[in-house]
């Protein structure tokens, strides 16, 4: 019973936390997007009377204070209703659940890509410390931290794609003539194995590959820099001298390190897709990605602020549950992060 009243205590905070943080994010961002430029002037154009000024104005309800436009947003958003698009005109919620695969299938390649290389990379680095696997470790840490995503996916387009001609221009998530799968998750790679068809999924990952790779070469070098310090604390601890002292294996030595290294980096991974969620703007703008950050970026072009609201309200609802998972997951392996929490 006192385990059950824990996880309730502490799922009742967590849930508190996340609402105010969302409401703290809406408040900004309606606000900042409020502050950039009246929308009736931008919608209209400046040859409109002040008649048809006046008249957009009462029918978009800014002719009222703005106190009074952020409780109806509120209000609305309440009710699921995230708004309508002034460019498109179709239902924010709509244009979301239709992109929002596309970048969920970039993150979790991007994810997937980096986790390959980072975590292996990371435990060799730190069972040498200053070797030469070491130094190069840092050194691809230090590259991928420096390096901008989108100048990294321009290089990545000049050499693969204008120079080596190995991957095709970045267009969109199919080539041109290639029907698309029947929906079923909205990732082509995924309907496009599960209607069997081969040409439709290759077609998807030769689009999908070199955003993919971008995301892992500059968001997941921080997954390799924890990976590889608290392998270098777990190998130096106790209960390794003295596993090593009863003459253990050193493969053996090292797996229990890596397991006891497993729940930060496993933290990390789980902030690091959360980011990837918000973070695919710029890269998804230089490949033509059609998901929730090109959109936003299109939105934010033409002044249509309810979808920039709508994406950045996702965003961080997606990061916050994220977040909370990996909590939840490392309290439930390591007693000691539910001791931490109590």
């Amino acid at each position: 019973m006192r385990s059950s009243s824990f996880w309730l205590v502490y799922l009742g905070r967590r849930v508190a936390a996340a609402l105010l943080a969302l409401f703290g994010v809406a408040l900004l961002v309606f606000v900042v997007t409020r502050l950039l430029g009246d929308p009736v002037n931008l919608i209209l154009g400046a040859r409109a009377t002040p008649e048809q000024i006046a008249a957009l104005r009462r029918e978009l309800g800014y002719d009222k204070p703005i106190v009074e436009q952020f409780l109806t947003y509120i209000g609305n958003l309440l009710q699921g209703d995230l708004g309508v698009s002034r460019y498109t005109q179709l239902p924010v919620t709509e244009e979301l659940a239709n992109r929002l695969p596309a970048t969920l299938e970039l993150a979790l390649a991007g994810l997937f890509l980096g986790l390959l290389w980072t975590v292996p990379l990371g435990v060799i680095a730190a069972t040498r410390p200053g070797g030469w696997v070491d130094r190069v470790s840092q050194a691809i840490v230090e590259f991928g931290v420096a390096i901008p995503s989108f100048f990294c996916g321009l290089l990545l387009v000049l050499l693969f794609t204008y120079l080596l001609g190995i991957t095709p221009p970045p267009v969109g998530r199919l080539d041109i003539g290639t029907a698309a799968p029947a929906r079923v998750t909205g990732l082509l790679t995924v309907d496009s194995l599960l209607a069997g068809d081969l040409r439709a999924f290759g077609s998807s990952l030769k689009y999908l590959a070199l955003p993919a790779i971008t995301l892992a070469l500059t968001s997941c070098p921080p997954i390799l820099q924890l990976t590889r310090n608290t392998m270098i604390g777990a190998l130096r601890s106790n209960y390794v001298r003295g596993a090593r002292s009863f003459g253990l294996p050193e493969r053996t030595v090292r797996w229990y390190a890596l397991k006891n290294s497993l729940v930060p980096v496993f933290t990390m991974t789980a902030m690091t897709f959360g980011f990837l969620i918000g973070g695919t703007v710029l890269v998804e703008t230089v490949f033509s990605w059609p998901g929730i950050g090109l959109y936003a970026v299109q939105s934010m072009q033409r002044f249509d602020y309810e979808p920039v609201l709508g994406v950045v309200l996702l965003a961080s609802a997606i990061y916050i549950l994220v977040y909370l998972i990996a909590d939840l997951v490392s309290m439930a392996i390591d007693p000691r992060v539910r001791e931490g929490a109590s």
